[in-house]
């Protein structure tokens, strides 16, 4: 007998083998069924080698003839089972593990397929219809083997149902590998049959397997290469599969709040090596708790753990052995790490049904929900306002837009030189159809994000320049109006034209409208934020700088630009009953001032404080020029606001 053939195929299992080792494909019920099929097909190669061998050694005598049947046997035994096992393989690496563990018929077939088998295969001991071993240790095929036949057919037909029900679900590359293992395998049973001298049968298959190994288990293009775990594109697939087929999946969003800080911290090797060995706790707190253990990593500090067991009373308490696992420091190497982890349950087709509400849930749950370190559940929050607020932002603001629900609400600033109220900060508000009326808070962050600012941005500019030409606002003694910029209107390439078509527009002087930019604005994108603000400034466009003392302060940058108001944020004013904070104050003022600078303090809410800075004076060294806050009064819708100063002018 020709054994060339089974050496091949021997040589191209190990090599599938090494690579899968190679690769680290440890992990896994996916992995643990192919490396299964892969024992099976190498004891079936080795097996048909050896047997083969022993006759083509003309080697005669009892122990030669007991041999050979201990690999004939060896060779059924294991050969009968590669299809019962290629079928539980096809149910997990398409991700439809649960129909095959709920389908009670399907089992008991599947175990009936190779209990036939064994049961025909022992009774060959007795009886040898199956196969026969001459006392030369000639190896002959009998009748019964028919049914080893019968029964791989059954397995084939069932398997290839399996792929064409499920092959909507099923990558096409992917279909036709698993596919084409069965003509292939049938081909080689064919050849074999034909010309029995030529083993041929496990090589083919083999072959089918190598290239099912090539195509299908290219597991390092799945795998992120710093954690371990699977990729975003992987969990993309799967989260589409069950949102397909309807499977019960239960799903834990663990996101590592302070990431940045950590990385930060650690530097980006340490921060590698740090989200690698956590990644591994946590698939090892998985296994523990038997929720499976397909972990992603969706990047910066977002992990997601995917069962599709459906006990979602497993995945609770798997997610509060996360939570105790992260409540205290934890030691990486010779660092002390403390993250603040954010936990979510959710369910899936149950609490989220389609993929685009639930990639935004991801991103912005931690953002969404409440801040605890305890484990959160989806179905608890999903009825709250704030949640569904939060939830459903992109939409409220296109809606908003589209009705142009936004209103300009107008706070006054009062001066402690002139003693009275000389300008006015104006403030956004949107209020929604559904929801009523909406904190900025919330939908400028989210306006940012989506872009949809620019448009914001525009209606504020509008309609301020609007109010400011109003006959009404004449009276009012105020000398201009602040309007804040956000950091996308700060880099605009035509936001000069813009200011200027609209000072056009509504006749006015350019000295009433002054446009506050943050700390933030001014680094993002320092060449062209100047340009627009020296050329604004030029025309005679005030400008004011906002949040001062809240980020990185480059006092370079501020002396440079031509900045009138330095507005010191809340903080400044929180603290100004400690002594040592009262000198900063004191000292950050009278640098400012220096500078040639006016200071605003913002956040003025109990009058001990308008005496405080009021004593400090506004000499050149000195004191602050301006206040603003609560004290004196709240934002005012422009009516309010209207009447509000007109009743001071008149006092």
């Amino acid at each position: 007998m020709i054994v060339y053939y089974d050496i091949c195929a021997i040589l191209i299992i190990s090599l599938v083998l090494l690579s899968c080792l190679l690769k680290k494909m440890y992990h896994g019920r996916t992995n643990g069924l192919f490396y299964l099929l892969l024992f099976m097909m190498m004891a079936s190669s080795v097996s048909d080698f050896f047997g083969a061998y022993i006759q083509n050694q003309g080697v005669t005598g009892e122990v030669s003839r007991t041999t050979e049947y201990m690999w004939q046997y060896i060779y059924f035994g294991t050969h009968n089972l590669i299809l019962p096992v290629y079928l539980p393989f096809i149910f997990s690496n398409i991700g439809m593990w649960h129909e095959f563990v709920r389908n009670k018929l399907l089992k008991r077939l599947w175990i009936a397929g190779m209990v036939v088998n064994a049961v025909v295969l022992l009774s060959n001991v007795a009886y040898p219809w199956v196969f026969y071993v001459t006392e030369n240790a000639e190896y002959q095929r009998r009748s019964g083997i028919i049914i080893f036949y019968i029964i791989a057919v059954s397995y084939m037909i069932y398997e290839i149902g399996i792929l064409h029900k499920f092959r909507a679900i099923i990558k096409r590359d992917k279909l036709i590998v698993m596919v084409l293992l069965f003509p292939i395998s049938a081909l080689g049973i064919g050849i074999q049959a034909v010309l029995p001298n030529h083993l041929i049968e496990m090589f083919m298959i083999s072959i089918a397997l190598l290239l099912f190994s090539l195509i299908i288990r290219r597991e390092e293009e799945l795998l992120d290469p710093v954690t371990g775990a699977r990729k975003y594109s992987a969990a993309h697939e799967h989260v589409k599969k069950v949102l397909s087929t309807g499977i019960p999946t239960n799903i834990l969003l663990i996101k590592f709040v302070n990431y940045m800080n950590i990385r930060m911290y650690l530097g980006q090797e340490q921060l590698n090596d740090f989200l690698k060995e956590q990644s591994e706790i946590l698939r090892q707190l998985a296994r523990q708790s038997s929720v499976g253990d397909e972990l992603y990593y969706l990047d910066d500090g977002l992990f997601a753990l995917i069962s599709e067991t459906g006990d979602y009373d497993s995945m609770r308490l798997y997610a509060q052995k996360i939570r105790d696992h992260f409540l205290d420091k934890i030691m990486h190497k010779n660092f002390s790490v403390l993250a603040d982890v954010r936990l979510c349950i959710l369910g899936c087709p149950e609490d989220i049904d389609n993929y685009n509400t639930l990639y935004t849930f991801c991103s912005s749950f931690h953002m969404i929900l409440p801040e605890t370190k305890e484990v959160m559940h989806y179905p608890d929050y999903v009825n709250e306002r704030d949640f569904k607020i939060k939830s459903q932002l992109d939409d409220i603001i296109d809606r908003a837009i589209k009705s142009r629900s936004f209103e300009m609400y107008y706070q006054p600033i009062y001066s402690i030189t002139e003693k009275r109220f000389v300008a006015a900060e104006a403030f956004v508000r949107m209020r929604d159809e559904v929801y009523g009326m909406i904190s900025p808070g919330l939908f400028i962050t989210a306006a940012e994000i989506s872009g949809a600012i620019h448009t914001i941005g525009d209606f504020i500019l509008d309609d301020v320049c609007r109010f400011i030409s109003m006959n009404d606002f004449i009276g009012l003694g105020l000398e201009c109006i602040e309007v804040n910029m956000s950091t996308s209107q700060c880099i605009e390439m035509n936001l000069v034209e813009k200011v200027e078509r609209l000072l056009k527009k509504y006749k006015l002087n350019p000295s009433m409208l002054s446009l506050e930019i943050t700390e933030s604005a001014v680094d993002f994108d320092p060449d062209v934020v100047d340009q627009n603000i020296n050329r604004l400034s030029d025309i005679g466009v005030r400008f004011s700088l906002d949040d001062y003392g809240t980020g990185y302060s480059n006092v370079r940058r501020v002396t440079t630009l031509p900045v009138e108001i330095v507005k010191l944020d809340k903080t400044f004013v929180d603290g100004i009953d400690d002594p040592q904070m009262c000198i900063m104050v004191q000292e950050t003022i009278k640098m400012l001032k220096q500078m040639g600078k006016k200071v605003l303090v913002e956040g003025v809410e109990e009058e001990k404080v308008v005496q405080k800075f009021t004593d400090l004076g506004a000499d050149y060294i000195q004191g602050c020029e301006y206040l603003q806050g609560y004290y004196f009064c709240r934002p005012l819708p422009e009516r309010s606001f209207i009447e509000f100063m007109q009743k001071q002018v008149q006092r």
